[in-house]
């Protein structure tokens, strides 16, 4: 009996004891986590326009929690370019480690260090939003700090429901799941928030429009932070849009989303981002496929890093970025100027590795890839000066015929008689435009057909210039392209 007793009140004693000593560390941990918090709020609000920062207010501990209160300072600039000041209080208690109850209650049997609950504190700024959520807290979470420093926990916001005079807003309920290593070295993100459905008063009309969001997610998933940069993926998604006035459906957005790699390898560190939409409607025409997709590859980390803090001390050297922006010295520009010019020597890539659309009968794409080099010390001119900086140069572009008809009829539809012409006269007109501008493209020497499709290839490198088939010398090119200067304002008209 002595044995089984002394079998269970060492483990419980081991445990208390741990518990005891937590309890003397859950300040410290709490007050490194507002540190990082803060460290990743300056990140992200580099040049956004916007200040965000967390203080601790106070800190009760006790034996088995503690309970501690947090301002949150947000700073942002109206219309009129001052600046206003908003602060948002939370509330937290903690639970001290190592088997918080609420872990166990959940049969999460992992020892942590601590597990926050924490939930916004109702306040004059916060008012509305504790009336919108009709008694419940519109912002709660929870958090767990591990022994080695890693974070993981969630916020979820409740069902909110506002209304004034220039209409009504109901936001769903939304949940962000998150998991931070130790130090930041990774970051996972996971957020969805179902729905959202503004309906607003047109103050110039007196018409109502309606605007509705379905499946609005956030995904983030970086890791091995070098030099302040992570690689690997985010991505933010919407799945339905909807805007309708006078009780008719005007534009529905299908599918559309941001989707931002980071990567590194031997050659340096790339990024990329695409912005796409899977199909737009409007007056029962849609376009498909649309597509942006930026990126920038083979930057030296360290000069892009000193490239980077030396803008971001410039944002921090005046009361608000664009004054720091305004008032840029001419050492501070200087300064810029030479470390870009080192970011040039490691010789980097930049890309539209797509921007593009379809209809209904024909598809159009752009690409354009650019290696660029830091230029040569005879170029003062901006002309040679860009020349200088470009290594070499590939742009593709093709256009469907039946593309150009799709767009030229659905202008004529709206054009004559107000959507109602007649079907024969709308393919009329929409022939005419699509061979009037098919007969520009191939007058101006910038494209060439290829069965029903008008193409484009320019290629640069070595001082010479192809364009489609066609060798050129930089000043033959020159030539070439002022020349057709009318004909191109022709095109774009």
């Amino acid at each position: 009996m002595k044995k089984l007793a002394l079998a269970v009140a060492i483990p419980l004693a081991l445990i208390g004891g741990a518990t005891v000593y937590t309890s003397t560390q859950v300040e410290s941990t709490a007050r490194d986590a507002v540190d990082q918090t803060n460290i990743g709020l300056r990140e992200m609000s580099v040049g956004a326009g916007a200040d965000v920062a967390v203080k601790m207010l106070s800190f009760e501990g006790g034996l088995l929690s503690s309970s501690a209160r947090y301002q949150v300072d947000i700073e942002v600039q109206d219309r009129d370019g001052e600046t206003r000041h908003y602060a948002v209080l939370l509330k937290d208690r903690i639970e001290h480690g190592p088997f918080p109850v609420s872990r166990l209650a959940n049969g999460q049997l992992m020892p942590v260090a601590a597990k926050s609950h924490f939930r916004l504190e109702r306040s004059v700024q916060t008012e509305a939003l504790f009336d919108a959520a009709s008694g419940e807290n519109p912002l709660v979470g929870d958090v767990a700090f591990g022994y080695d420093g890693s974070q993981h926990g969630a916020l979820r916001s409740a069902p909110l429901n506002l209304a004034n005079e220039d209409g009504t807003l109901r936001v769903a309920a939304g949940t962000v799941n998150f998991e931070v290593a130790d130090e930041n070295t990774a970051v996972r993100l996971d957020g969805q928030l179902p729905e959202v459905d503004m309906n607003l008063q047109r103050r110039d009309a007196a018409k109502p429009v309606r605007v509705k969001l379905s499946g609005v997610g956030l995904t983030v998933d970086k890791h091995d932070y070098v030099n302040g940069f992570g690689q690997g993926p985010s991505a933010i998604t919407l799945e339905r849009m909807e805007i309708q006035t006078d009780d008719k459906l005007a534009v529905v957005v299908q599918n559309a989303s941001i989707d931002e790699v980071s990567s590194r390898s031997s050659d340096g560190f790339g990024q990329s981002i695409a912005y796409r939409v899977g199909e737009v409607g409007a007056n029962g025409q849609s376009i498909r496929n649309l597509a942006l997709a930026l990126s920038l590859r083979n930057l030296d980390e360290s000069s892009l890093k000193a490239l980077v803090e030396s803008y971001k001390q410039i944002l921090d050297s005046a009361a608000t970025p664009q004054d720091a922006l305004d008032n840029v010295t001419d050492a501070q520009q200087q300064e810029l100027q030479a470390l870009a010019l080192q970011l040039l020597k490691h010789k980097p890539t930049l890309a539209l590795d797509e921007f593009g659309f379809e209809t209904a009968n024909g598809a159009a794409r752009l690409s354009m890839v650019a290696d660029l080099q830091g230029p040569s010390a005879e170029a003062f001119t901006p002309d040679a000066m860009i020349i200088s900086l470009l290594a070499s140069l590939k742009a593709e572009a093709g256009i469907d015929k039946a593309l150009v008809r799709d767009v030229a009829r659905l202008i004529a539809q709206r054009e004559l008689q107000g959507g109602q012409a007649d079907s024969v006269e709308l393919q009329q007109q929409a022939d005419l435009t699509t061979e009037l501008f098919s007969g520009m493209a191939l007058g101006t020497g910038w494209f060439q057909l290829q069965g029903d499709r008008l193409a484009s290839s320019l290629h640069y490198s070595n001082d010479r210039v192809t364009l489609n088939g066609r060798d050129m010398s930089i000043q033959e090119f020159i030539g070439f392209a002022f020349g057709s200067v009318l004909g191109a304002n022709q095109l774009g008209q």
